[in-house]
């Protein structure tokens, strides 16, 4: 027995520094599986790659992590949150635009945005990405335990894992999903123990539940989640002649932690709030990370094609799930491979939900990969696996958390944003009601509130009733009747893309006026109002680059 720098023991198989261990068998000794597709007689071995690589895992945790760019609605999830720590209460009616203003609002987000502002507030742009960095750091080593879990050699696991970080990429951003990618590992990690322990550990679903309804609307995954793993898990329990008493567990903590979302500031109005947000017919056509998958595919591939392998990534990871599924289909886990399917199927539906199925699936392609290394290994002896310098990894580690600027002040800006036009309006004090792209809402609502409201934000689905969202992209792709859109509401100020296909429909338009313009944007007034009687208009300006605020 030898012992690795740290002075702990280091199974003969395993070499010291590494997360390898090519004969790891994945039951305890003696133990046999039963030929049910989702039962499970023994329990596996677990493997901990928090013990074999931790390294690795830090790796994985910086790769995942390296999306460090503002989202679009940052600045409202910060403005709205030191909102509520400023007045101690939820705005429940929106004081923000003008199309929709006094319209209810319910916030299925509050929670998180009462975080990130406590956290901006404390510590600026670092903390906010300091805070993204512990949220992601928290999936990842939720995924690993799930992995650990399933008894698989921690070569695989890494594998899987590194793999599994690079497609959690895309969604790992500044914004209140992170608690949705928190809380849904943390999720799979207890259904996981659950499958291959047992154990009274599923309780703990309930207070998770409960938090995460407060965070972000997706706790409706949640609560799918657990449904399917009871249904199927009771299904398994049933061939395999194990009775209801596991069912029936499941059951009650599925109804409890789902009974557990209804503690939150709106009751059973939030499940109306979510509900409403996913039936809005306008939401694929606004935000991108509703398109599905294979349309946010193309879309990439046209503005930068290195980005497909964020895409790939993920898909690698399903395809390889169903593909060893197929090869070895009795691991004792179908609860969590239907999980993994449905996730995918959301993943393909809408690219939003890709990181969920990164989730889902690492933990059940570990296992059938593992199930498929035991076949190989009988008829072929393992080849050694050299060992990892954990020191030069940790040393690889260092280099990209601050070459990636995890402990920079500046966040860098994911898109053009009017900064320029918002200056000239400071400059010659204007203010009014301003209809601007639906992207740069709430960059305007931080910058310009109250001397200025907006007619549309990133809050598209659970303020604006689906006549404003109708009327702002007859507008904004200059459809027919957008030209009405500009008549039927009180607007002051048209502030747009310079490639945005109104721009052709303001180009006819004589009774407005281009008051400032630069690469990026165009500002117009009414002709009859007083700010189109500036001197010197139109001003050409030069399109700044800065970054959040």
């Amino acid at each position: 027995m030898k012992t690795s720098g740290e002075g702990r023991a280091v199974p003969p198989n395993m070499p010291a520094d590494t997360g390898v261990a090519e004969t790891a068998t994945l039951v305890e000794p003696g133990a046999a599986q039963r030929g049910c597709l989702g039962h499970l007689a023994s329990r596996p071995l677990r493997h901990s790659l928090l013990r074999y690589s931790p390294a690795v895992v830090l790796l994985a945790i910086l790769i995942a992590d390296s999306n460090r760019h503002t989202d679009p609605d940052l600045w409202g999830h910060v403005r709205f949150g030191q909102s509520f720590i400023a007045i101690r209460h939820l705005i429940d009616r929106d004081p923000y635009s003008y199309s929709a203003a006094g319209h209810l609002w319910r916030d299925h987000e509050w929670l998180a945005e009462v975080v990130m502002a406590a956290v901006y507030n404390a510590a600026g742009v670092v903390g906010l990405k300091l805070w993204k960095f512990v949220f992601t750091a928290l999936t990842v080593l939720f995924i690993a335990d799930s992995e650990a879990e399933t008894g698989a050699p921690p070569s695989i696991q890494l594998s899987v894992l590194v793999v599994a970080s690079v497609g959690l990429i895309l969604q790992t951003q500044f914004r209140p999903q992170m608690f949705t990618l928190v809380s849904l590992s943390a999720l799979i990690a207890l259904l996981a123990r659950d499958n291959y322990r047992r154990g009274r550990t599923i309780w703990l679903a309930v207070p998770l539940m409960a938090l995460w309804a407060n965070a972000h609307g997706g706790f409706v995954a949640g609560i799918l989640t657990l449904a399917l793993y009871t249904g199927v898990a009771a299904l398994c329990d049933l061939a395999a002649g194990d009775g209801l008493h596991h069912a029936i567990r499941l059951s009650l903590a599925t109804l409890a932690a789902t009974a557990a979302t209804l503690f939150n500031p709106y009751g059973v109005g939030m499940w109306k709030a979510v509900a409403y947000a996913l039936r809005n017919p306008y939401t694929r056509d606004i935000v991108a990370d509703w398109q599905p998958l294979a349309h946010a595919m193309a879309a990439q591939w046209h503005q930068a094609p290195s980005g497909i392998l964020i895409y790939l990534a993920a898909i690698v990871l399903i395809a390889a799930l169903a593909a060893s599924f197929v090869a070895a289909p009795r691991a004792g886990d179908l609860p969590l491979v239907a999980i993994a399917a449905f996730m995918s199927i959301a993943a393909f539906q809408s690219v939003r939900n890709m990181a969920l199925a990164v989730i889902a699936v690492s933990g059940p392609l570990a296992r059938h990969l593992a199930v498929l290394a035991e076949r190989r290994r009988a008829d072929v002896p393992a080849a050694d696996s050299r060992p990892v310098n954990r020191w030069l990894m940790l040393a690889v580690c260092v280099v990209l958390m601050i070459q990636g600027g995890l402990f920079s002040s500046r966040l860098a800006q994911d898109e053009a944003y009017p900064a320029g036009a918002v200056s000239f309006m400071r400059a010659h004090g204007l203010h009014g009601n301003l209809l601007g792209d639906f992207g740069w809402g709430q960059y305007l609502i931080w910058h310009t509130f109250p001397a200025a409201k907006v007619f549309i934000d990133g809050r598209n689905d659970t303020v604006y009733p689906q006549g404003v969202v109708r009327d702002y992209l007859l507008f904004r792709f200059d459809l027919a009747g957008g030209g009405q859109i500009l008549d039927a509401y009180r607007h002051d100020f048209v502030l747009i893309s310079t490639a945005a296909p109104a721009r052709h429909l303001m180009e006819q338009r004589h009774d407005w006026k281009l008051l400032y313009r630069d690469d990026d944007v165009l500002l117009y007034a009414r002709a009859s109002a007083p700010a189109a009687s500036l001197p010197g208009l139109h001003v050409t300006g030069t399109a700044p680059r800065g970054g959040f605020p």
